[in-house]
């Protein structure tokens, strides 16, 4: 089975994200002004300073979750529009359900509708303006197909017959047939199977996109599967056809695929919405238990000598390797003859107060950090 690529926070994102701020607060000046005039929209904007900054974070929230900062949406030649225009409208929508059926605070609806139209126009020639500054093979994903027979044929057509593809294709590796230098279609084969591994480092490959035939070879599987670890797109047949044509290919629907969509029908905006929720009770948490790390951190300095954290080598998803952080519990440098083990029962490493906050689960607060960072989730699978 196989998933989709981890999303991760880049520098276009955090580009874009500003300027979208910078043109949501712009446009509002503006649509205040044209409204109301000078005098008026400055006595406007300062009475409802607090519902139109509602209004800005529910436009770059709706932006986010709607995959606006998305390298695929930025990859598509024409679609940048529809889903800006999309966004904008739901962000609206939304609003109006806060302020006008639920509180008081009146934005107007003139200059909510002429701020909703400067934003969609902003927002949109923003990106524009970057893809032209970026370039845009910037956002285009390097790919290679993996296989041979009709399927690779068929997948190196869509390519070919798909002017609107977010990929950048490298060449064929094959398992048999074929050796490099080969053509298949007028793609240039690159290598063989055996040799992926050093393939995908040297072509700098993003994304393997599998023929069928090969889906289930045991052999492929091992090698696929460090390199989904690091971090490497796979898509079968069946996943790239859908991105690409934006239908299913009936040929390849059987059971498993059936089964695979069921348990992986998790959308872009669910994903976000997750982070969200991370963020939202990372910060909580960490507020709130703020006067406990306190007394924490006194009584970890009283009791022993040694660093207030404990930090270990983890992996985490797609085997991303970070620095885990909690409460030290034992000596300094307990593990430093052993290396990593386990702690026994009535380990000696551990110290006075290191026994209670693991009994407490005290010193496992920190870990809210690497939530905020992006490193863990506060529900998912326990990080090797």
């Amino acid at each position: 089975m196989f998933f989709e690529r981890r999303q991760m926070i880049s520098l276009r994102v955090v580009a874009l994200a500003l300027g979208d701020a910078s043109c949501v607060a712009l446009s509002i000046l503006l649509a205040a002004h044209l409204r109301l005039g000078v005098e008026q929209a400055l006595i406007y904007l300062d009475a409802n300073t607090f519902p139109l900054l509602i209004f800005m974070g529910v436009v770059l929230l709706v932006y986010y979750i709607g995959g606006m900062y998305e390298r695929q949406a930025m990859a598509q030649k024409n679609g940048i529009m529809l889903p800006a225009l999309l966004c904008t409208s739901i962000s609206v929508i939304i609003v109006i359900l806060i302020f006008y059926a639920k509180f008081d605070l009146l934005i107007g609806r003139g200059v909510l509708l002429i701020a909703a139209a400067l934003i969609f126009a902003s927002t949109t020639s923003l990106r524009f303006a970057y893809r032209a500054v970026a370039g845009y093979s910037f956002f285009v994903k390097n790919a290679v197909v993996v296989g041979e027979g009709k399927d690779a044929a068929s997948i190196i057509r869509l390519f070919q017959e798909s002017g609107e593809s977010s990929y950048r294709l490298q060449g064929v590796i094959t398992d048999t047939k074929g050796k490099a230098g080969d053509l298949l279609q007028s793609v240039p084969i690159i290598g063989q199977v055996h040799s992926l591994r050093d393939l995908a480092k040297y072509y700098r490959i993003e994304t393997l996109i599998v023929a069928t035939s090969m889906a289930r070879e045991p052999k492929l599987l091992k090698i696929l599967r460090p390199l989904r670890y690091a971090g490497i797109e796979i898509l079968d047949y069946a996943s790239f056809y859908e991105q690409i044509a934006q239908e299913i290919p009936l040929d390849h629907i059987d059971d498993e695929w059936l089964l695979h969509a069921a348990m992986n029908s998790s959308r872009i905006h669910i994903r976000k919405l997750k982070r969200i929720m991370d963020i939202t009770v990372a910060v909580i948490g960490l507020i709130l238990s703020a006067p406990i790390c306190a007394l924490v951190t006194v009584a970890i300095f009283i009791d022993s000598r040694g660093p207030l954290f404990y930090r270990q080598r983890r992996a985490g998803l797609d085997g991303v390797e970070y620095t885990v952080l909690k409460f030290r519990t034992m000596v300094a440098d307990a593990e430093a003859q052993s290396g990593a083990v386990w702690a026994g029962k009535n380990d000696i490493r551990i110290t006075r107060v290191g026994s209670f906050l693991r009994k407490s689960r005290i010193d496992e607060i920190p870990q809210l950090i690497n939530v905020l960072r992006g490193e863990m989730s506060l529900v998912g699978p326990r990080p090797e």
